[in-house]
């Protein structure tokens, strides 16, 4: 679920808090320093998502909610400003990724960059500012959290057949451990390795080769053999609120798709008998399913396994998995569409949808597309079955930002209202940016922040 950089000229600013995934996941940032220095913008991927809060219903994957109550509008927590991160006058600082509560962020100012590490839970500084490059000839920088304890940050130039510039930070140690030329690339390009954040590792895809893994120089590593593309069941149109997955799925061959683990390449092979032919695959939280054909019967069916690849269940009904919902498996069957757990406890049925539906799993409450313009959200109560209030007209895809369980907080402009998730009521909504006043809002982890020109500041419950 990988981000993808972008153009870093500009001169107008854009909603950061629209929030988009595929398959290109990314936020426009504006950055307006001293009156004689040029606006600076660029695009950070989506924040990793860290410390799993317990699912409340057996089967459900654990996610990370907000930790503060939503139901009000929410009042300044910890604050720190740019002087007390280190990072000059007029920076702005933005989001990348982050590994539970150590969060990393970027500092920018027209003339370069800094990675800063912020503990999300007290808004105190993890590490002096690295500085990882100037914005000189640069196209585009974005940076991946490769492994607990590095990032990686690119910088590719504006001349495309001139090699990338990439900076490798140890982000326990907050020290610059590499900094040189690579062929890697943030968005496909001929020839050239383009990189994927999926879970808490960076891997890269090699069109028609397979994937490989990135090193701590950002040499390639590990190697799985395949298309070189990786499934879309790891790059989510949004945000989501689960933990971050430990596989990832390559399309393959005429062997079917490649089930692997992100950390080291190992390949997970189902448990199944060698007279079933294995086709697509998607990866969920906690394991994976795969469509399947045996040599008995040759009908369409699915099973699903654990991150190991040992069989958890496998559905009565002949089916496929359904792409879109990727938080809990839809199986399509001839006349309906089925969600369920992967250990096999049908969890609900719906009417089989002409359309591929998209759907966000929120505490046990499943919200699901009904429209073409993905704007219409039915829900239901997982634990029930029951259908809810649907909500109208309100973007829980695109827009989502994050929520406490029973409120949902969604881009609105340049800021962020809420939405009560029991009948789709407006709530609340923050103030928004003006030409004096820089607003931004970002959940990271479980914490919802706030940026107001050079102020950070989380967002909690009032007292």
């Amino acid at each position: 679920m990988g981000s993808r950089a972008a153009d870093v000229t500009g001169t107008e600013g854009v909603p950061s808090v629209s929030r988009f995934r595929w398959w290109l996941v990314g936020v426009v940032l504006l950055v307006v320093v001293a009156a004689a220095v040029a606006a600076v913008l660029i695009v950070v991927g989506r924040k990793v998502e860290g410390r799993p809060q317990a699912a409340s219903l057996p089967g459900l994957p654990a996610q990370t909610l907000l930790a503060s109550s939503m139901r009000k509008q929410p009042v300044p927590g910890w604050k720190v400003t740019v002087k007390q991160l280190g990072l000059p006058p007029g920076t702005a600082v933005k989001p990348l990724r982050n590994v539970g509560e150590r969060g990393y962020f970027l500092g920018i100012t027209a003339k370069g960059w800094w990675l800063v590490g912020v503990d999300l839970g007290r808004g105190q500084r993890l590490f002096a500012p690295v500085p990882i490059g100037t914005a000189e000839n640069a196209l585009s920088i974005d940076c991946f959290v490769n492994g607990p304890a590095m990032v990686l940050c690119i910088r590719e130039d504006r001349d495309p057949n001139r090699p990338a510039r990439t900076s490798v930070v140890d982000a326990e140690k907050g020290t610059l451990v590499f900094d040189g030329e690579s062929d890697l690339r943030t968005s496909p390009a001929a020839d050239h390795p383009t990189l994927w954040q999926v879970g808490d590792y960076v891997v890269a895809e090699v069109t028609g080769k397979g994937i490989y893994g990135v090193g701590p120089h950002t040499e390639l590593t590990w190697f799985v053999a395949g298309a070189g593309t990786l499934s879309a069941s790891e790059f989510e149109k949004w945000s989501r609120d689960v933990a971050p997955q430990a596989l990832a799925v390559q399309h393959g061959t005429r062997a079917g798709d490649v089930v692997f683990s992100v950390a080291d390449g190992k390949v997970v092979k189902p448990a199944m008998p060698k007279d079933r032919q294995l086709w697509s695959a998607i990866a969920y939280p906690n394991g994976f399913g795969y469509e399947y054909r045996s040599e008995t019967d040759r009908v369409d069916r699915v099973a699903f396994f654990d991150n190991s690849g040992k069989e958890l269940s496998q559905p009565e009904s002949p089916g496929s998995l359904r792409i879109g919902p990727f938080d809990v498996p839809m199986v399509e069957t001839e006349s309906k569409d089925v969600i369920f757990t992967l250990d096999g406890r049908k969890l609900l049925e719906l009417p089989k949808s002409e359309r591929m539906p998209y759907a966000r799993l929120i505490g046990t409450k499943l919200f699901i597309t009904t429209d073409k313009s993905q704007r219409i959200w039915q829900q239901y109560d997982l634990r029930t079955g029951a259908r809810g209030k649907t909500c109208d007209n309100e973007d829980l895809g695109f827009g989502y930002i994050g929520s406490d369980g029973a409120v949902a907080v969604i881009a609105d402009g340049t800021s962020a209202r809420a939405i009560d998730l029991v009948t789709c009521d407006p709530l609340w909504s923050l103030p928004q940016e003006t030409q004096e006043t820089a607003i931004e809002v970002w959940k990271v982890n479980t914490t919802l922040i706030q940026r107001t020109n050079d102020e950070l500041f989380s967002l909690v419950s009032p007292k």
